[in-house]
């Protein structure tokens, strides 16, 4: 593994900060200040500086490299992505993406695909801050160790991403020690590889006894560090992400039976409102809960600039999808699809032709929504509304993302919004998916479990004569997780976990139904073929310039 844009990127600074030393000294010494090794790592200040430069948090809106999740569900079937930023999300999502090269170079407002490189930038500060920090005086012992957590989790964590995003079949370079320049040209770890090496970083941090210095989860002022509650999700995730369904079921029972966590209910709704519990979780009246585990701070802070229309201030970059709006139910808990030819065609035209699942009105924006923010009615098909279909800033499917947006961030399109990344719901679902895929559908707690969320939805329970299969219980866990869980970066991974591609991600996607043509709205066609695009490729020249390494599977 060459990490050459690294190199180009660390040359410029030998320029920059030391002058005349040479940028092999730099490679070596690429700390946070100009000062050199031998003076830099010596007290507990400088250590939480050069820790400060190890993290790298989830966005909701355009974040630079610090990746947009939101953003990213441009490349699913819940939602198409059209904005002057991070374009190729449009090409990951319609099989159109080519490799990155000299000639094809993402531009600076196309992060995505520069995740290589800067996720093993920051890795290399990982591994840098492990090998100096304990020659460092500090008062505090406890804050000794828990930065050493902090920089293991936030190591294992970006070997998660790449793995996830460049290595899905093929698996990653593992690097956990700073590389000297003759060490760069690695070959690929295995998937079994990366995994174990994953597990191990997140069982030695749990194995900490110091609840000061690393607790099960921090007071709330401190909630967004990392803790042991974090590392159990990551290690859930990454081990369902490859089926690894025993870890996962551990990790997420661990949680589960922790009692710590609980699914967030509007205490002030009187009841009136089935939607207020869902709908209020994503907004600061119900920021702070005991539902969220790992979140961003401030990490939805423009979600109204990138997601509301013109009229409202913003850029209009998301538009739902019909293939995610006829994944509700109806109130009573049927499913359009199992309804007649006539009703099904009344609630695709017209979705609340009936009530539907309240989350539905808490997520998207239906065209004439004049209840969702005061003073306002959204009108894509009115063609002389700023809001009309195909026109710059306004969505491109006639549905408007909800989800993230809160009225206080109308005046300035920014706010302090924190971007939840994972949360109890997640667990609980998690927690289902193992016990389905193992054979174990029939446990008590896979129906406790998708009842709790479904109730709190406003939704009736599983009707256990209709799911009463291993097939049809993984239809229902499938429905509810992508329903409770869309935009928030999960469904990009479900796809490729449960190879569900070519279903998906092939063939027109289309939103709402246009009056004006009497037909849906139609985006695009897409063409994504698979195992290709369950990866990302690599920059061109990190193949060119390393022979020990190749493209992904398909590229």
């Amino acid at each position: 593994m060459k990490l050459y844009n690294f190199f180009k990127i660390a040359g410029i600074s030998c320029l920059l900060l030391l002058g005349s030393t040479s940028c092999e000294e730099f490679l070596t010494n690429d700390h946070p200040t100009e000062t050199t090794d031998d003076k830099f790592w010596k007290t507990m200040n400088e250590c939480e500086n050069a820790l400060g430069q190890c993290r790298s948090w989830f966005r909701a809106g355009h974040g630079g490299q610090n990746i947009s999740l939101v953003c990213l569900e441009g490349a699913t079937d819940n939602m198409y992505f059209m904005s002057n930023f991070e374009q190729r999300i449009v090409m990951l999502g319609n099989g159109s993406l080519v490799s990155p090269t000299e000639n094809n170079a993402p531009t600076a407002w196309e992060d995505i695909f520069l995740s290589w490189e800067y996720y093993y930038q920051l890795i290399r500060r990982c591994c840098r801050f492990l090998e100096h920090v304990d020659g460092a005086f500090f008062s505090d012992e406890s804050e000794r160790t828990r930065m050493k957590a902090e920089a293991k989790m936030w190591r294992a964590w970006y070997h998660i991403l790449l793995l996830k995003w460049y290595g899905r079949h093929d698996g990653i370079p593992i690097v956990e020690k700073a590389l000297k320049q003759d060490e760069i040209y690695l070959p690929r770890n295995t998937v079994e590889e990366c995994l174990a090496f994953i597990n191990r970083e997140f069982d030695e941090v749990l194995q900490i006894q110091d609840d000061k210095a690393f607790p099960f989860i921090w007071d709330e002022g401190r909630r967004d560090r990392m803790s042991k509650s974090v590392a159990l999700c990551m290690k859930m995730d990454i081990n369902l992400q490859f089926k690894k369904y025993d870890v996962a079921r551990s990790a997420a029972k661990q949680l589960i039976d922790s009692g710590v966590f609980e699914l967030y209910y509007d205490t002030e709704s009187d009841g009136t409102d089935p939607g207020a519990n869902y709908r209020n979780m994503f907004t600061y009246k119900g920021e702070q809960n005991s539902e969220r585990i790992f979140f961003s701070k401030d990490g939805a802070n423009e979600t109204w600039f990138r997601y509301m229309g013109t009229p409202l201030g913003g850029q209009g970059v998301a538009a739902p999808l019909k293939s995610l709006m006829d994944t509700y139910e109806t109130i009573d808990g049927q499913t359009i699809q199992s309804l007649s030819a006539a009703e099904r065609t009344e609630y695709e035209k017209n979705p609340l032709y009936k009530p539907r699942d309240p989350r539905l009105g808490a997520t998207m924006m239906l065209p004439g929504d004049n209840t969702s923010i005061s003073n306002y009615t959204y009108t894509p098909f009115n063609s002389a509304s700023s809001d009309y279909v195909g026109l710059t800033g306004a969505s491109r499917s006639g549905y408007m993302l909800k989800k993230w947006i809160d009225e206080n961030d109308r005046a300035t399109g920014r706010g302090t919004l924190d971007f939840v990344f994972y949360r109890y719901a997640e667990v609980l679902l998690d927690y289902v998916e193992c016990l389905v895929e193992t054979g174990d559908w029939q446990n008590p707690e896979v129906e406790n479990y998708i009842n709790m969320i479904r109730r709190r939805a406003g939704l009736p329970d599983m009707d256990k004569t209709v799911y009463n299969s291993q097939e049809k219980v993984r239809e229902l866990y499938r429905r509810e997780r992508r329903v409770e869980l869309c935009f928030e970066g999960k469904r990009y991974d479900d796809i490729r976990r449960w190879e569900i591609g070519p279903a998906t991600m092939t063939g027109p996607i289309r939103g709402a139904w246009n009056p004006n043509d009497n037909a849906f709205v139609l985006i695009e066609s897409r063409n994504c073929t698979f195992p290709k695009y369950d990866s990302w490729p690599l920059p061109q020249q990190e193949e060119t310039s390393n022979p020990n390494i190749d493209q992904p599977v398909g590229w």
